[in-house]
């Protein structure tokens, strides 16, 4: 049972390396936001896996199935994908701010080019003193 325990931890470190993994896709592609839907699926299905082998560990011995080097080595990956989701979030918001920005500054622009355009007459007495 020690083997099948210790496989499972590694299992265990091998899925939160992953999801580190993805989340530092999404830290280093923050500005290409079409691809994090697909990024965020992914870790959505690592989390799935996980899930699953918490299940299946403590249904085996509780909490004395990982030794102390195994469970350090987890929670620090833990604690490190606490702080990378921290700065997804923070990142996201910004980009979101930007966006918005942005689309704001368009609107105003393209209101101020329909008021240009207005102005031009396209008939009147401007255009008959011309003929």
């Amino acid at each position: 049972m020690d083997d099948v325990s210790h496989e499972l931890c590694q299992e265990k470190i091998s899925i939160l390396k992953e999801y580190v993994s993805k989340g530092e896709e999404i830290l280093s592609s923050i500005e290409d936001w079409e691809n994090l839907d697909l990024i965020l699926e992914e870790r959505d299905q690592l989390i799935l896996r996980l899930k699953n082998m918490e299940d299946h560990l403590t249904g085996l011995k509780g909490n004395q199935v990982c030794n102390s080097d195994e469970k350090k080595q987890i929670d620090n990956l833990v604690k490190l994908i606490q702080d990378m989701d921290q700065s997804c979030i923070h990142m996201i918001q910004a980009e979101q701010q930007k966006t918005l920005q942005d689309l704001k500054k368009n609107q105003q622009n393209q209101k101020v080019a329909d008021y240009e355009i207005s102005l031009t007459p396209s008939h009147g007495t401007f255009l008959d003193a011309k003929k």
